[in-house]
């Protein structure tokens, strides 16, 4: 969206009407990856990660049509990871590829699907198994917004950066709306860990910033 004096950012209300109306279609990919990198500006998890599934619906299709069908699972799995890996990149504000997706959408997952077709031939891609849950199958979920107040959250952004990358990346995506466990998308699959992994990474995570903030568990 644009005026004659450049970029305009929607208001938190406008993303949340377009989402509603099914018309995210109608913002390009790169506007709305600004959207997801701007949590100060959105001020709703549960919208942001609504934003963030349809970018994965945009990448999706794209990364598959593009895909050696000669690798692993006809490609698939690559597919896969280069989304779970962009998924964690938007919403992680350290991460260099989430400035990459932002300036240009479709360009940056054609260089990871690149990175990854060539690592394919140099490896000749040996896919690992994602670990099995040793648990008896019971769904682990944490307190919804794993246990942060507003107030918490309005100012946890530039200490998320610090916390160590696998408890970034699992808070990062559970706060989006994303499980940790299911049949679909969800924190344990997109990592490649077991649930109860995922669980205790995500409640260290927020054990860390609790403590940073000077607030008791």
């Amino acid at each position: 969206m644009e005026d004659e004096n450049g970029p305009v950012r929607r208001s938190r209300q406008d993303w949340k009407d377009l989402a509603e109306a099914g018309r995210l279609a109608d913002c390009g990919p790169e506007e709305i990856v600004a959207a997801c990198r701007r949590p100060d500006e959105l001020q709703d998890e549960r919208l942001r990660g609504r934003l963030l599934e349809h970018l994965r619906a945009l990448a999706r299709p794209f990364l598959t049509k593009r895909a050696s069908k000669d690798m692993p699972n006809g490609g698939l799995d690559a597919v896969d990871e280069i989304v779970s890996n962009m998924s964690t990149a938007i919403l992680d504000p350290a991460a260099k590829d989430g400035a990459g997706y932002e300036a240009a959408f479709y360009t940056k997952l054609q260089q990871r699907l690149t990175d990854r077709h060539r690592a394919w031939r140099v490896q000749q891609a040996r896919v690992e198994p994602l670990p099995l849950d040793e648990e008896t199958g019971e769904t682990l979920e944490p307190a919804d917004a794993v246990g942060l107040t507003p107030e918490e959250a309005a100012t946890v952004e530039s200490l998320i950066a610090n916390l160590p990358e696998k408890f970034r990346r699992a808070f990062l995506l559970h706060r989006a709306g994303f499980p940790v466990s299911s049949k679909g998308e969800c924190v344990s699959r997109m990592l490649g860990v077991s649930p109860k992994t995922a669980e205790d990474w995500i409640k260290k995570a927020v054990a860390l910033l609790r403590e940073q903030l000077g607030s008791k568990p």
